[in-house]
């Protein structure tokens, strides 16, 4: 191609136009710029603070503590028997209204009554010898007397005379000891007797026992196992004490039945001539012969397969030889306190003997002195007499003291058998059935055995557990409202704040007191065991600033709040200003105490 050619074609060739003159790109571009200037605008806009505030104004200010709690009797009491029997007669029900000192139950109190008065008895044969002993005290001192004013022919008469009414006191003190010891050994012989009558029964009773475990044995525990195992070991050892066959322990009933060796047998042989001693001995075993027959059904575990009837049948027989041993053990103890009364009745008779015969001894030598006149010797040894007559006397007072003890014993086991109300109130419970025979509680156990119970029916109190963070705020004698939730919430009761335990009790892991309100005035809408809502006044300020509380911050130790201070434009200037604080409402809000003035604006919060 020629070179004319050649420029002729790069002439035609178009111009080159820039970019941002082309009608192509201008309406993009516009967009982009218009797109860019509002995420400019619209960021710059989101950086202006929505700020909340509120006044700070004056206000009242409330500090309570809101708790729940339960109403609780201001006094109540639980009464259990302190000794073994069975009640006679029961005076009140569960809701009966009692009084101080009113009766509740009775226990049967016949033999402690027969005590008391053998007790009375020796008390008073006691107190007459004390004034025998008197009497001779009263003799050798006249005696003395006499020696050392010297013999006159009356005086010789007057000791001749007393030794005969000596040997008169002498000869009645012998026959009051035979009298006394006749009297010991008939009252001994119908303890023993009453004891042996209540064998037989008492026998019968354990014999029956094993007998109808035996059914529920051979019903329930013929598998080989450990229950089995337990109840033939402990049936074998009641059979051979109280019926006298080893090995038993799985016998069936046919031939238990026919068993009457053992205890049983030597109960049956006892008859109203057999000797003191062999009633006490076969007594023991019988009580010790029940004692495994306790044991025994005591073996049995109650299952869901056994039925009702035997299970009633097991529990009949439990209860039934729990009464038979309280009997045996009642007849043993009444033996036990017959010989102590008879020794001490015994001891009394023969010391009054004793007496008689030094008295008559007495007696002559002084007769003796009067006859040969009296020397500085006789004197001497008439003062001696004196000093061993005060001797006497002494002792004989002793005596008395210890037989009014055991009078004294006997009153109060006598007062033991009947419980009375030592508050007026409510009977909340009453356990006690007439004919059952009730046991006393054990000072050792956890648990008391207890057959009625009592609240006061006035002056209620509420019981409530505030948790530590609080309980610093609690004094005695704040007030508090109360609404019960057996009634509506317009229904408010008012109380005080009386005692706040110093001492933590730990609920569910949680440190708690213990705070007590009582009611200020009484009504007979408020019920023992009611739920309480209790708010108590702890603190309160009038007309002080108050801010809500998320309006304080705490930082290094200081709080601070923040005010709005103006604006600039549209952007709210916000100041920390240091504060000090008092109390928390119950509203939320918190008292400024310094640092804040009525009216400045708040921040509340920013978004």
């Amino acid at each position: 191609m020629s070179k004319a050619s050649k420029n002729t074609f790069q002439d035609k060739k178009p111009k080159t136009v820039p970019f941002y003159k082309r009608k192509l790109y201008i309406v993009p571009t516009v967009i982009v710029l218009a797109i860019v200037i509002w995420i400019v605008y619209t960021v710059n806009k989101d950086d202006i603070p929505n700020v909340r505030t509120m006044k700070a104004e004056k206000a009242d200010l409330l500090q309570e503590v809101s708790v729940t709690g339960t109403v609780e009797p201001s006094e109540s009491v639980n009464l259990s028997f302190e000794i073994t029997g069975k009640v006679k007669e029961i005076y009140a029900d569960v809701g009966d209204r009692v009084e101080a000192g009113q009766k509740l139950i009775s226990l049967g109190s016949a033999d402690i009554q027969a005590q008391l008065n053998q007790a009375y008895a020796g008390a008073s044969a006691a107190s007459a010898l004390v004034q025998q002993y008197q009497a001779a005290l009263d003799v050798q001192k006249a005696i003395l007397e006499e020696l050392k004013r010297g013999t006159r022919p009356e005086e010789l008469q007057l000791s001749q005379t007393t030794v005969l009414n000596a040997q008169i006191s002498l000869t009645d003190a012998q026959n009051n000891f035979a009298a006394v010891q006749a009297k010991a050994e008939t009252d001994l012989r119908n303890v023993h007797e009453a004891a042996r009558t209540a064998l037989p029964a008492a026998v019968d009773a354990g014999k029956t026992a094993l007998l109808n475990l035996t059914d529920i044995q051979m019903a329930y525990f013929t598998n080989a196992n450990q229950d089995k195992y337990l109840i033939e070991s402990a049936k074998e050892t009641a059979i051979f004490e109280l019926l006298g066959a080893s090995g038993a322990g799985g016998w069936v009933r046919q031939f238990i039945s026919t068993l009457s060796g053992g205890v049983y047998g030597k109960v049956q042989a006892l008859s109203a001539i057999s000797p003191n001693e062999e009633i006490e001995t076969i007594l023991a075993s019988a009580i010790s012969a029940l004692q495994k027959v306790k044991n025994a059904l005591n073996t049995v575990k109650v299952t869901d397969v056994m039925s009702v009837a035997d299970i009633t049948k097991l529990n009949t027989e439990k209860t039934s030889i729990n009464t038979q041993i309280n009997t045996l053990t009642g007849h043993q103890q009444s033996i036990i306190a017959q010989k102590a009364i008879n020794e001490n009745l015994t001891t009394t008779a023969e010391n009054a003997i004793n007496t008689a015969i030094n008295n008559v001894a007495s007696a002559k030598d002084q007769l003796k002195l009067k006859e040969a006149g009296s020397t500085a010797e006789q004197i001497s040894a008439q003062e001696a007499a004196v000093r061993q007559a005060e001797a006497y006397l002494a002792s004989q007072r002793a005596q008395v003291s210890s037989q009014y003890a055991i009078v004294q014993n006997y009153q109060a086991q006598l007062e033991k058998t009947t419980l009375y109300a030592p508050i007026s109130g409510l009977v909340t419970k009453m356990e006690a059935k007439v004919g059952e025979v009730v046991f006393p509680s054990s000072p050792y156990s956890d648990s008391r055995m207890t057959f009625v119970s009592i609240i006061s029916d006035k002056n209620y109190e509420i019981e409530t557990y505030v948790a530590e963070v609080d309980i610093a705020k609690i004094e005695l004698g704040d007030p508090a409202k109360i609404t019960l939730d057996a009634y509506s919430e317009e229904r408010e009761f008012q109380a005080i704040v009386t005692n706040v335990d110093p001492a933590e009790t730990i609920i569910e892991g949680i440190p708690t007191y213990k705070v007590t309100l009582q009611f200020t005035e009484e009504s007979e809408d408020i019920k023992s065991g009611m739920t309480a809502n209790i708010d108590i006044l702890t603190d309160m300020r009038e007309m002080v600033i108050a801010v809500p509380q998320r309006a304080v911050i705490s930082k290094d130790g200081k709080k601070y709040v923040k005010i709005q201070d103006g604006s600039n434009g549209d952007i709210p200037i916000i100041e920390e200003v240091e504060v000090k604080t008092g109390i928390k409402g119950s509203d939320g809000t918190i008292e400024i105490t310094e640092g804040l003035k009525e009216g400045t604006l708040v921040v509340i919060s920013t978004d």
